[in-house]
């Protein structure tokens, strides 16, 4: 992917402004493959999938039960379904878009009474409105969309009246519908839906697999940054450096270029906590995850502080050899399994000795983001399939200790028909400081 062009910022925010970055025809195929008529999701990462739009309760109170609601029918494609709040759809929802691909139900109260008594949204304002001076842009834009719903027969006492009412108007009361969250479920048994309810949070991370153009977009902006980040903090360690300041630095880097920081691994090393410092002919790992828009970028280099110990290098080129030699293999029909070999077998065959660690993953709106197997309600990771649209990372971190340090490559590439490419500029694997 050449990322020379890259969208600005403006241009990925507008976009999100006019749609959910989730690949439409990828959640249609899947919903097909597990026979769902549609989807209803209130987990914020899921409703910012298919809407563009982060619930407040994700970044004010997470953990409680959804107050906002995606529906997803799959004989409707294109046609979305929002549960919200009156004052959230004017406060939250509004902001920003207008969008006319989206039925809106909205609700007074939080909870489930029972009560499916349908209510005219009110043709008045949602928040006090004084006189004495012009509304602001912002009030001006929300006052506006609001007024869209005012008179309509959409509003319910309740969020569970109104998932209910959602539902029945996406023609989602019938049939076998996925949810992920149980409140879904609730409101659906206590209205004795007739259908089959199926907890979809695996469906769910199958779809965001396979991402659209818009996602690999915000996949290569965040990708970028990320990269940029890492490499200034790889080339600012000297002896004596912490790997909490190490940590610290990280987080501005990630902030100065418009990313949020996850985590950085420092020669293996991950705790918040860490106060040890880095030593003088010390070899060192980065690797280093931040976000934007909730797409993550990972990356990993070697670090070199002063002379590397002979095994130290070595390692370094082998994680950095073993990685383009997979990196060369990797196209549609792979499998995950197959990905450890060929990396295993390259290092071998060139006299390498390290045991590197060739560990590939879906990478998205989360670090790991991929279906898992169930086994006894937990989860392991299956032998995935590579498709043409995933973003994949595969960690080539050496495993050995006593070598005088640790060493990792990492990048982010995209499938495609035929092969790969990387979603980033690509760098040398050694930083030497």
């Amino acid at each position: 992917m050449d990322t020379s062009f890259l969208p600005d910022d403006g241009a990925l925010l507008t976009a999100l402004e006019r749609e959910g970055p989730i690949n439409l025809a990828r959640a249609i195929a899947v919903m097909e493959r597990h026979d769902l008529a549609g989807l209803v999701l209130g987990d914020p990462v899921n409703v910012f999938h298919a809407l563009g739009h982060w619930p407040q309760i994700g970044r004010t109170r997470p953990g409680q039960p959804p107050g906002t609601f995606a529906l997803i029918a799959r004989e409707r494609p294109g046609q979305w379904g929002l549960v919200t709040s009156r004052f959230l759809h004017h406060y939250s929802w509004a902001d920003g878009r207008s969008r006319n691909d989206v039925a809106v139900w909205l609700y007074d109260t939080l909870g489930d009474a029972g009560d499916d008594t349908p209510a005219q949204v009110p043709d008045t304002p949602v928040l006090p409105r004084r006189s004495s001076s012009p509304p602001t842009a912002a009030e001006a834009h929300r006052e506006a969309i609001s007024a869209r719903e005012a008179g309509a027969m959409t509003a319910r006492g309740d969020a569970g009246a109104a998932i209910a009412a959602a539902m029945r108007g996406l023609g989602l009361w019938q049939g076998r519908i996925g949810y992920d969250h149980g409140v879904i479920a609730e409101v659906a048994l206590r209205r004795e839906h007739p259908g089959e309810l199926v907890q979809a949070d695996n469906i769910l991370r199958e779809i965001r697999l396979v991402k659209s153009p818009l996602e690999h977009a915000l996949m290569a902006r965040a990708a970028k940054s990320n990269v940029d980040a890492l490499n200034a903090v790889g080339r600012a360690i000297r002896a004596g450096a912490s790997h909490a300041e190490l940590q610290a630095l990280f987080r501005m880097e990630t902030a100065a270029r418009g990313n949020t920081a996850v985590f950085l691994n420092v020669d293996r090393v991950s705790s918040d906590l860490s106060r040890i410092e880095v030593a003088d002919g010390q070899t060192l790992m980065l690797d280093g995850v931040s976000q934007y828009l909730g797409y993550h970028g990972d990356f990993a280099r070697t670090v070199f502080v002063g002379e590397p110990t002979r095994a130290a290098a070595r390692a370094a080129q082998a994680a950095a050899f073993g990685w383009q030699a997979v990196r060369e293999k990797l196209r549609p029909g792979l499998r995950y399994s197959e990905i450890a070999m060929l990396g295993e077998t390259a290092i071998r065959k060139a006299g390498y000795e390290a045991v590197i660690g060739f560990g590939p993953h879906s990478v998205g709106l989360a670090h790991t983001d991929e279906p898992g197997e169930v086994h006894g309600g937990f989860w392991r990771k299956p032998d995935i399939v590579l498709e043409p649209g995933m973003i994949l990372s595969v960690d080539c971190p050496t495993l050995d200790t006593g070598i005088g340090g640790s060493a990792h490559c990492e990048d982010l590439v995209r499938i495609t028909e035929t092969g790969c490419e990387p979603i980033h500029p690509l760098h040398e694997p050694v930083i030497i400081v």
